[in-house]
Parts: structure tokens; C-alpha cells; sequence
């Protein structure tokens, strides 16, 4: 064997196990990607306006199944938790008009939801007295 075919041979095992080691790199990285996906969980998010705190699910697949066909998505989790929000904001503006919290209830009024329907063009005085019913935030499934 002469000098040439050593040198050629040892080019092609140097090069083979590069190849190797990128390919299991990679390997590696996908692994570590989808165990990350995987092991994402439910967690609880947090909405605040000013004295109001309300708590509400995110759920790591996007929704939750209650049972068979039907299931909570985080959507409307999320118009629910506005909703419980806006009742809290309503409670703390009849203790005090402020109108920094009457703006953030009309936005949260105006805004169009997925999941719940609001009636249009009510007075902001109707919508306080009618609170309860206006932002009810009660999850109903078929």
C-alpha cells in the first residue's frame, strides 16, 4: 500500500466520521425539540387592571377536552377571564367613578369575542346595572 492510498484512506475515514457526528448532532437536536414540545404544560395565566386580578388557564395543546367532542380553548378562557375582569372593574367603579377604569370596561365591552355575545349600543349606566348578565363569564358545552 503506498503513501498516496494511506493518505487517501485516512481522508475518507476523517470525513466519514464528521459526516457522523453531524448527522447525530442533529439527531440529538430534534430529540431535544420534540421532548420540549411534549413536555409543555398547562400553565395559569394573569390579566390586571389596576385593583382587579383575575387568574385563567392556558392550556399547552391550545385547548382542553372536558369529554368526548367537546373542549375548552385557550380563546375562551381568555374572553372568560376579561369577562370576570370587567365585573371586578364595574364593582370598583360603583365604589368609585374613575374614568381611566370606565374606558378599560367600555373596551372590554366593545371588543368582539369568539366565544360570547354582548348586546350593542347599551348606555354605560345599563351596562353597570345589567353587569352580571352583560359579562357573565360562565363556560356552557353542549
Amino acid at each position: 500500500m503506498g503513501v498516496y492510498t494511506k493518505v487517501c484512506f485516512a481522508y475518507i475515514q476523517v470525513t466519514s466520521n464528521f459526516k457522523t457526528r453531524i448527522v447525530m448532532n442533529r439527531i440529538i437536536i430534534l430529540i431535544i425539540f420534540f421532548l420540549f414540545i411534549s413536555c409543555q404544560k398547562d400553565i395559569t395565566k394573569t390579566i390586571t387592571f389596576r385593583d382587579c386580578k383575575v387568574e385563567y388557564m392556558n392550556y399547552a395543546g391550545g385547548e382542553k377536552e372536558v369529554y368526548e367532542n367537546h373542549s375548552i380553548s385557550n380563546q375562551w378562557e381568555f374572553e372568560s377571564a376579561k369577562r370576570k375582569l370587567a365585573l371586578c372593574l364595574c364593582e370598583k367603579y360603583m365604589e368609585k367613578p374613575d374614568a381611566e377604569i370606565k374606558t378599560k370596561i367600555l373596551e372590554i365591552y366593545n371588543t368582539e369575542e369568539e366565544y360570547y355575545e354582548n348586546p350593542k349600543k347599551l348606555e354605560f349606566d345599563t351596562i353597570l346595572k345589567k353587569r352580571k348578565e352583560i359579562f357573565d363569564p360562565t363556560i356552557l358545552l353542549d
